[in-house]
């Protein structure tokens, strides 16, 4: 059975998305602003980490590949290079997950049709990666990046005594 590149892409960007799921399963209510400090290093909380996933699937994987992108007021604070400490809005964590959750969704189903031919297109936020900057660049990106913060929110768990095994 021949699948096409758009799915494979998808398939991988769901089971990034399950994994987070999982973890965020994981968060108690008391812990979703909670930060992990190492030295002088004060890392992000869940609540960040939720609010910049549900950006960065809207700004690559909708924006950058010419899908329809949400037009959420707060979404832009949790941005690349976003400050916790800087962040305006005021936004329940729970309106963060139910955000990512749909954003999540418009974002398969645009990445699903995508032809091969669309996802050799250059991005449309002008991004490189690794010499590449193409819309499939941008999306595997994308299935990098989810992980890094995945990463993060374990160690956060784990400090909080959450096992994970």
């Amino acid at each position: 059975m021949s699948r096409r590149e758009s799915e494979v892409l998808a398939e991988s960007l769901e089971s990034v998305r399950n994994l987070t799921k999982f973890y965020f399963s994981k968060v108690k209510p008391e812990d979703v602003n909670s930060n992990l400090t190492i030295g002088d290093v004060k890392f992000n909380s869940p609540f960040w980490i939720a609010a910049h996933l549900a950006w960065t699937e809207n700004f690559l994987l909708l924006i950058a590949t010419g899908g329809k992108p949400f037009q959420i007021s707060w979404l832009d604070e949790f941005g690349f290079g976003s400050k916790p400490e800087e962040i305006k809005s005021e936004v329940e964590y729970d309106e963060v997950i139910e955000t990512l959750d749909k954003i999540h969704k418009r974002a398969m189903e645009h990445i699903l049709n995508l032809s091969d031919e669309k996802l050799d297109e250059k991005n449309l936020i002008n991004a490189n990666f690794g010499g590449k900057d193409s819309k499939r660049s941008v999306i595997i990106h994308a299935i990098r990046h989810e992980p890094m913060h995945i990463g993060q929110l374990s160690w956060i768990l784990k400090a909080k005594g959450i096992s994970m095994v």
